[in-house]
């Protein structure tokens, strides 16, 4: 009989970090399982790691954090974009840069349950950024780009940067119904249903500039 996952739980004033760890980390239910923080302060004793967001904590969440360490087990380590040697000196414990990939991640969370943590060294595959010749629109960029053609990534760029199709349709001087079958193509490639999914994949590639508009649209 497999073992249950290991739950976690993340510490993060960002809602975005812990909607986009859930999103990448779904493929891997089997082995790790985000809970949310109200459900970890319920049953503290069943979380095996706290993964927190030191950078821009408010009084709440230092509070939250506090609780956590002293009614579970769990282990607790830092989860950041900011590089170690930013946080070390508040923090002993150890650190999982958010630049990881999903396997690099759970592979984390288990040495860090088995009481084992080793710092993973090699960083998360980038994505090359390919500006498409004027000539040559239709090219295919890296294979982290889910096998995008320049045109859906472009456009997937736009909607992560909060564009309505629309909006652009007007930026690309295409037609509505032409987006609109560029965003379907994109989905599927990309193995996504909705627009905040493909905002948090876009995200995770470097594409568009600023996700808010996006998300509450």
């Amino acid at each position: 009989m497999n073992a249950s996952p290991l739950r976690i739980t993340l510490v993060d004033e960002s809602d975005l970090a812990a909607a986009g760890l859930r999103t990448i980390l779904e493929p891997y239910a089997d082995r790790v399982a985000l809970v949310d923080n109200r459900e970890a302060l319920a049953a503290p004793e069943a979380i095996d790691v706290v993964l927190y967001e030191p950078v821009g904590q408010t009084s709440m969440s230092r509070a939250l954090l506090r609780d956590l360490q002293a009614m579970s087990r769990a282990q607790a380590a830092v989860f950041s974009w900011a590089g170690p040697e930013a946080v070390s000196s508040a923090t002993p414990n150890p650190h999982l840069p958010k630049t990881l990939s999903a396997a690099q991640i759970v592979r984390s969370v288990e040495r860090l349950a088995a009481g084992r943590f080793e710092p993973i060294t090699t960083p998360a595959p980038q994505v090359e950024v390919v500006a498409p010749a004027a000539s040559t629109p239709e090219r295919r960029t890296t294979e982290d780009d889910g096998g995008l053609t320049a045109r859906e990534r472009e456009i997937v760029g736009h909607i992560v940067s909060g564009l309505s199709n629309r909006e652009i349709g007007d930026a690309l001087s295409l037609s509505i119904n032409s987006v609109k079958t560029y965003i379907r193509s994109a989905y599927r490639k990309m193995g996504v249903e909705r627009r905040t999914q493909a905002v948090l994949w876009g995200l995770s590639r470097g594409l568009g500039s600023d996700p808010t508009p996006a998300l509450v649209g």
